[in-house]
């Protein structure tokens, strides 16, 4: 409506041929610099040679538990649920599970990965988004921080509960609730 002051002639754009937009990515490469073929279209995505993570951590006022679930590149996956045998709030058993997931990986000798978590603190702490400024979650930062490190290539990407679920349920069971 605002726009309908001036006179604009619509005019639809010409197909995309496939060399100008092999040319236009080949001038614009990814950010993330990895290597293999990675390739993001809306919410499919391929992952060559990565090995995937979905964390989530419950805590309750009896217990806490963690759920992860790892994905190796060739679709193996392997389903873990744990119960913390000590009191934490619900970010640290977050993190407890990110860095147990992230031990896990290192001891499979992972080299690229997707840490995929439904927890937007911890995923934009880690990706430096937000600053840690927590005296309880600053040792975990750091260890994660450090983990990470370990890895030729990582992201950190936040996802929806929707798409976290069975991490979830798996954290949740551990957890007693």
């Amino acid at each position: 409506m605002a726009l309908s002051e001036f006179s604009l002639q619509y005019v639809p754009q010409k197909a995309v041929k496939g060399q100008a937009l092999a040319d236009f990515l080949a001038q614009h490469p990814s950010p993330y610099k990895f290597r293999g073929n990675d390739v993001e279209i809306g919410m499919v995505e391929t992952r060559d040679n990565y090995w995937t993570m979905y964390f989530n951590g419950s805590s309750t006022s009896v217990s806490a538990g963690i759920g992860i679930i790892i994905q190796s590149p060739t679709h193996n996956l392997w389903y873990f649920s744990l119960k913390l045998d000590f009191n934490c709030t619900n970010n640290q058993a977050e993190y407890e599970a990110l860095v147990i997931g992230l031990n896990v990986l290192y001891d499979l000798r992972a080299t690229l990965v997707l840490v995929l978590g439904d927890f937007e603190l911890v995923i934009n702490q880690l990706n430096k988004t937000f600053r840690c400024m927590s005296c309880t979650l600053a040792p975990y930062h750091m260890v994660a921080s450090y983990l990470a490190e370990s890895f030729d290539g990582i992201i950190f990407k936040h996802i929806s509960l929707v798409h976290n679920t069975d991490a979830n349920e798996l954290a949740q069971i551990a957890s007693g609730e």
